[in-house]
């Protein structure tokens, strides 16, 4: 990377433009591939749900220009249009990597684009591997840099973010000039947006955070192509995103410090559980009480959870709507849902988000039992911890505390877990033929060439 740069944007589209595979070190790749092939999966277990019909009929009804493919279909759009949909099939149950230090997304939008562009633009596995990277590396940077602020004032960073990490990966399959990257990454900033208002009513518009801002990113590029500029300190100006947003550029200048020298992508974490991931670990010490001390859900009098200040607030209030949720995204948001199904099913998979048990009269008295205390010893930066006591009906009580989510470097998973999660996810979907497939494909993903990448991508189709 080029030391003259004096813009931050000039400087992150130097990296992203010059970046080959062969500087991206073994275990960067090989994390890499885990996290495609679970983006795969989730991505088509969503393919069913009514968001991404919804989506998939208003794309399609444009009649865009068959550019690329759109995921589990034969049908093809625009390279912007496809970026939405499938990263609405990504983002859409919330079973999708997280950055958890950085409180983001990563894969959504970053997958989405780069498959999408490298399909139109015929790039091979390792130019497209290579632009995955680079999108990886843009945005966690970019959210570690946001420090959790973007949450606490009512954004979703991955929204925010999204597009900034989507138009870097788009930019290097598209081969365009630094002056037009740099100029689609200013543009970028006034398409930064995602409010979290569906946190209060379980609303449906975070599923398509990552699309929208994938979409952005691919208009923002072809924009500068022609042209268009955009401001060249969109990160760090006066009026700048930090500043209008964050109100200061702390820690912008050290996210960015080590890039191209150290790799945050290790550090993305696999959901095990499609709930938010400031939940799992409090599903962690509920499994754990059951299996050590034979905990029912039957002698449960009270369940007291302690959990930090900045997750207090998504996961645990308001809490009549905690208690009582009414969509899919509220159950998934709720420590009081998401403790009382695991206490009563000894899981929590996709198949327990699910109306019937939210109006189960059995959860219901159950989530009236768990009380949510925000606490700020509970902070732990850099990880979502969970401390959970119990108190049966006979007066005993059992505590049980993880501090590091499963899927973490510290509570690692195997390539073996990751293919069990995607056998789950598309097993109603995918014949084995196609799964098994899918997964070899991942296995020698830098080998591909553009066709093999086609054929990977029509393996999609249920």
């Amino acid at each position: 990377m080029t030391n003259t740069l004096s813009k931050l944007s000039e400087r992150i589209v130097d990296f992203a433009l010059s970046l080959k595979l062969e500087h991206v070190p073994e275990e960067v790749i090989r994390h890499g591939k885990m996290l495609l092939l679970d983006t795969f999966g989730v991505a088509l277990s969503c393919r069913d749900l009514e968001h991404a019909e919804a989506v998939r009929k208003v794309v399609q009804a444009f009649g865009s220009a068959p550019q690329a493919t759109l995921w589990t279909t034969d049908a093809k759009a625009s390279i912007a249009d496809a970026a939405l949909y499938n990263a609405a099939l990504i983002h859409g149950a919330d079973y999708d990597d997280t950055h958890v230090g950085g409180i983001v997304h990563p894969s959504a939008s970053v997958v989405s684009t780069a498959l999408s562009v490298g399909e139109y633009t015929g790039a091979s596995g390792e130019m497209i591997m290579e632009a995955i990277v680079v999108g990886w590396e843009v945005i966690v940077r970019l959210a570690l840099a946001a420090k959790g602020r973007f949450h606490d004032v009512g954004y979703h960073g991955t929204g925010i973010l999204a597009p900034f990490a989507a138009v870097c990966v788009a930019a290097k399959l598209m081969a365009v000039s630094p002056k037009a990257a740099v100029n689609a990454f200013g543009i970028c900033g006034s398409q930064a947006a995602a409010l979290q208002e569906f946190l209060h009513d379980g609303s449906w518009v975070k599923k398509i955070h990552p699309g929208w801002g994938a979409h952005s990113a691919i208009y923002a590029l072809c924009l500068a192509k022609e042209g268009f500029s955009g401001p060249s300190e969109v990160l760090e100006g006066g009026f700048g995103l930090w500043k209008t947003h964050i109100g200061t550029t702390d820690g912008l200048e050290e996210a960015f410090s080590n890039l191209g020298t150290f790799w945050h992508t290790p550090e993305i974490t696999f959901k095990m559980y499609p709930v938010c991931h400031m939940i799992h670990s409090f599903i962690g010490c509920m499994l754990r009480l059951r299996k050590e001390h034979a905990v029912a859900a039957e002698d449960i009098a009270s369940m007291e959870c302690r959990i930090e200040p900045r997750c207090y607030h998504i996961v645990c209030a308001p809490r009549e709507q905690k208690v009582r949720p009414r969509t899919d995204y509220m159950m998934r948001f709720s420590l009081p849902y998401v403790l009382a199904v695991t206490a009563l099913k000894h899981r929590m998979s996709p198949w327990e988000i699910d109306m019937r048990y939210a109006e189960d009269v059995e959860v219901q008295a159950l989530m009236d039992k768990v009380q949510c205390i925000s606490d700020e010893e509970k902070s732990h930066p850099g990880y979502f911890p969970g401390w959970l006591k119990i108190t049966t009906t006979d007066g005993k009580s059992y505590v049980a505390e993880q501090k590091y989510e499963l899927g973490t470097p510290q509570n690692p998973i195997s390539m073996d877990e990751v293919i069990v999660k995607f056998n789950n996810n598309v097993d109603t979907i995918l014949a084995s033929e196609k799964k098994m497939k899918i997964v070899d494909a991942i296995r020698n993903f830098e080998k591909m060439t553009a066709a093999d990448v086609s054929a990977l991508i029509r393996q999609f189709r249920a």
